[in-house]
């Protein structure tokens, strides 16, 4: 185990906290976002609204990567793939807000509220289990 995921061990639920916070950003921000396509916001604030959840997704991926480390453990390679894969839907995503497209929110939406909710609720906890043995 590195040196990372000691720290986390000696601070007892530390990763926890922070990856509830994360999670609990990353939720208000996505309602944000709902809130504003579904009041017909302008695009303007839509596209601001997209581009910090997209930011503050990568920024949670990023202190998870910090957490996994180097672990060889199978789930957590598989959850690193994960990051992956979706950090790849969100770059796509975010081709069409740069183009101030509203499409791009939309799909980001739809996004939010299929794949990355469920990695946010159960493959993240499943990450947190395993890092706490």
């Amino acid at each position: 185990m590195n040196r990372q995921l000691n720290v986390y061990h000696c601070n007892g639920s530390k990763l926890g906290e922070i990856v509830d916070r994360q999670h609990l950003q990353i939720k208000r921000e996505h309602q944000d976002l709902r809130k504003a396509l579904l009041e017909g916001a302008d695009l303007d604030r839509i596209l601001e609204i997209s581009t910090d959840l997209i930011l503050t997704t990568l920024l949670h991926f990023e202190s998870e990567e910090r957490a996994i480390g180097d672990s060889v453990h199978g789930k957590l390679v598989a959850h690193r793939q994960l990051h992956t894969d979706l950090i790849e839907s969100l770059k796509a995503i975010s081709i069409d807000i740069e183009h101030r497209k509203l499409n791009g929110a939309l799909e980001l939406m739809k996004f939010f509220d299929g794949r990355l909710t469920y990695h946010l609720d159960v493959e993240d906890a499943e990450m947190e289990r395993i890092l706490a043995n």
